[in-house]
């Protein structure tokens, strides 16, 4: 379809989220941008005998949605990883080991993704080695904050006894000093670090995939959290003319230097790709217990790993802000919510492209609920989350801190911008997971029946926004994207049934009938 060529496009049902017609049944597109919006007599009077015609009916036309939280190149290169999120015991998961591993040279680096976190305690090394063959073997457990290494993966990385625990991260060890391979947060760096890097072209070949997979689940744009050589990557399919997803791309905190005196600030770049926040990780995660929390785990004196102390993250949000970078924080537990929500309300966001964040938000003191709303400061929460870790918190953090977890209407009715997304690949990339989620708080097997502090639950409409205009606030494009109105950018996704008001069940089985970024079709079943 030619630029300037005027395209009619009618459905069953367009949900806008314009104020002023939130619901219509035609749009029209011309340039990548909606150019005109309402009745099918309204639209064909405006474009008159010009325009091409799609009609979509009888799905329903959603805008585009957002994953505000997805580590792109790292997810698209974990597809194809063998999965050990369904095997059924510690035992079970070596047993497959033993069979990927003889399948392998000598010389070759497994990993393997979905290793369950509360197996750290039976977690042998000796046992481990011995179904590895020799190979180096590495099991990541399903939150990415802790692995289980083989002897050969620490051989090579340089990993011995004599090695001391990095700054917010540690080595497990036994009673005798000796390692158990367990590795958790900082430390697991070093093998990420240390493994071999796939080649461009497997790399490339990944993000492609991974992009086509997106676009079948409704996604038009990614807020993406991942070293240089990622953005490099996207920027190469930007300018090969193969990138169709609009990618906001944070930067972790080791290169702020580097973006400082390359004089790059938030909001840098173009229509696909675009410069977001420094990414700060001031504690870990629920699974595998390195939240870091106001007191201690349940049946523990442990309060889990801070990974910055508050003067650094100051001092390093600080200076960030003064050369134009928000701030994206990782908090989890409700310590690090609080002192980041501080280290960001005295730093404040003059000047800012856009707003600093806080990514996960997960457990919430009472008290630091309203923080966020005041500060202008955004909630990137990832409401698949619950599908996983109802269980895991009702056992760790017990019925208080429960009930402030995952507190999306509470954050919601105090005025806080929600922007969700999925974590992946913690969690799938899928938003239905995310929409049945944070409308019925119930795990994938039905946990609770009547929902997890029930109250908590949002609209189907509440969620669309969180992945819509929520996502568009905190890329602070919101005049652009988010919205199907006219003069905003023609990304949307239509759907067998309405997302908004399917039942959740239904919702989660729902399909992508067909996909539209910059007024393109790159999806149609």
């Amino acid at each position: 379809m030619e630029r300037e060529r005027l395209l009619a496009v009618r459905a069953s049902l367009i949900r806008t989220l314009d104020p002023e017609r939130p619901e219509v049944e035609c749009l029209a597109l011309r340039a990548g941008r909606i150019a005109a919006s309402g009745t099918v007599e309204e639209v064909q009077s405006w474009v008159g005998g010009s325009a091409d015609w799609l009609d979509l009916r009888p799905a329903v036309v959603l805008p585009g949605l957002t994953d505000s939280h997805i580590h792109l190149l790292e997810w698209a290169v974990a597809r194809r990883r063998p999965d050990l999120s369904d095997a059924r015991s510690m035992a079970e998961a070596l047993e497959r080991v033993a069979l990927a591993a003889r399948a392998q040279p000598v010389d070759a680096w497994l990993e393997f993704k979905g290793w369950n976190p509360a197996w750290r305690s039976q977690a042998r090394l000796a046992e481990l080695d011995a179904v590895s063959a020799g190979r180096a073997v590495a099991l990541i457990a399903h939150d990415l904050h802790s692995g289980w290494l083989n002897s050969e993966a620490m051989r090579r990385l340089a990993i011995g006894p004599e090695r001391c625990d990095p700054a917010g991260g540690s080595l497990e060890r036994g009673r005798q000093g000796e390692l158990t391979g367990v590795l958790l947060e900082r430390a697991l760096d070093w093998w990420y670090e240390g493994r071999p890097r796939l080649s461009d072209a497997a790399r490339r070949a990944a993000v492609l995939e991974g992009q086509a997979v997106l676009h079948r689940s409704g996604v038009t744009a990614v807020h993406s959290v991942e070293a240089p050589e990622a953005f490099q990557l996207v920027q190469d399919l930007e300018r090969a003319g193969e990138l169709r997803l609009r990618v906001l791309h944070h930067m972790p905190q080791r290169y702020l230097e580097s973006l400082i005196e390359c004089g790059i600030a938030s909001g840098f770049g173009g229509e696909w790709l675009r410069i977001g926040g420094i990414k700060y990780f001031t504690d870990g995660a629920l699974g595998s217990q390195t939240a870091w929390m106001l007191e201690p785990y349940e049946g523990s004196s442990e309060r889990g790993v801070r990974r910055l102390e508050p003067e650094e993250l100051k001092a390093d949000i600080g200076r960030a802000a003064r050369a134009g970078l928000a701030a994206t924080v990782h908090a989890i537990g409700d310590a690090a919510v609080r002192m980041t929500l501080a280290v960001l309300e005295g730093v404040g966001a003059r000047g800012l492209a856009i707003p600093h964040r806080v990514e996960h938000l997960q457990c919430v003191h009472a008290d630091d609920l309203p923080r966020a709303a005041r500060a202008g400061i955004v909630a990137s929460m990832q409401p698949s989350h619950l599908l996983t870790d109802i269980r895991l918190a009702e056992e760790r953090w017990g019925p208080e801190r429960c009930r402030r977890t995952m507190a999306l209407r509470s954050l919601l009715d105090v005025g806080t911008v929600l922007a969700f997304g999925s974590d992946a690949p913690v969690e799938e990339a899928d938003p239905r997971e995310g929409f049945y989620a944070a409308r019925t708080r119930r795990d994938r097997s039905g946990y609770p029946a009547e929902g997890w502090y029930p109250q908590e639950r949002l609209s189907g409409l509440d969620v669309l926004r969180a992945y819509s205009e929520g996502p568009a606030k905190a890329a602070g494009d919101a005049q652009r994207h988010g919205r199907l109105a006219p003069g905003y950018q023609a990304d949307f996704a239509a759907w067998d049934v309405d997302l908004v008001t399917a039942e959740p069940e239904r919702s989660r089985a729902a399909e992508v009938v067909a996909t539209v970024v910059d007024g393109e079709i790159v999806y149609r079943a």
